[in-house]
């Protein structure tokens, strides 16, 4: 999950008093301490979503060995705490995401705006990447071990499909991600006039 440079933002927080269009992220007329505030309890979520991700992304590699042992209970018990890993983190995310959809719908510049437009964009298809790996965690968690061959081959499908789901959307996250940032690096040299 991006984490938004709060601290170059802040920095960047002196345009021209009275343009709600000013050079740089943000001006003296904007919201811009409700926006900044916002922003930042975003990011104290999503570096606590980076902190769960940091501690649990093993485990998807733990959990494809035990499939590929078919260690039937090891595989349960991975899952369940796998989704309930990242159901903490949906919580995480979506709040957020609201925070920063709020800080969007406050007087701030259109450069801002459109940052965190993209920002909010990326975020949501993490999100929606993130979906994937919790259908495949709550589908192995409920059927894994099943005697039914054809359930466990769908079960092995369905895996793949939802690890290759994930790897695109969050691959299509980190390009709008980036297109956030040079946003904000160009609004930024505008600001200082490069």
């Amino acid at each position: 999950m991006a984490i938004f440079p709060i601290a170059l933002l802040l920095l960047a927080s002196c345009g021209e008093e009275g343009s709600d269009d000013g050079p740089g992220m943000l001006s003296l007329s904007d919201d811009r301490d409700e926006a900044v505030r916002l922003v930042d309890e975003a990011n104290s979520d999503l570096k606590r979503i980076r902190v769960l991700y940091r501690e649990n992304n093993s485990k998807v590699d733990e959990l494809k060995k035990a499939l590929a042992a078919r260690e039937v209970e090891k595989v349960k018990k991975m899952s369940d705490d796998l989704h309930l890993v990242i159901l903490d983190g949906y919580v995480l995310a979506e709040s957020a995401q609201e925070k920063i959809a709020k800080a969007r719908r406050l007087s701030i510049n259109s450069d801002f705006k459109y940052y965190l437009q993209l920002k909010e964009e990326s975020l949501s298809k993490q999100i929606k990447a993130f979906k994937f790996r919790r259908d495949s965690a709550k589908l192995f968690r409920d059927k894994f071990g099943s005697i039914d061959k054809n359930s466990m081959e769908d079960a092995a499908r369905a895996f793949k499909e939802n690890e290759a789901n994930f790897e695109k959307h969050m691959a299509d996250a980190r390009k709008v991600s980036d297109k956030a940032d040079q946003v904000y690096k160009e609004a930024n040299n505008r600001k200082a006039g490069r």
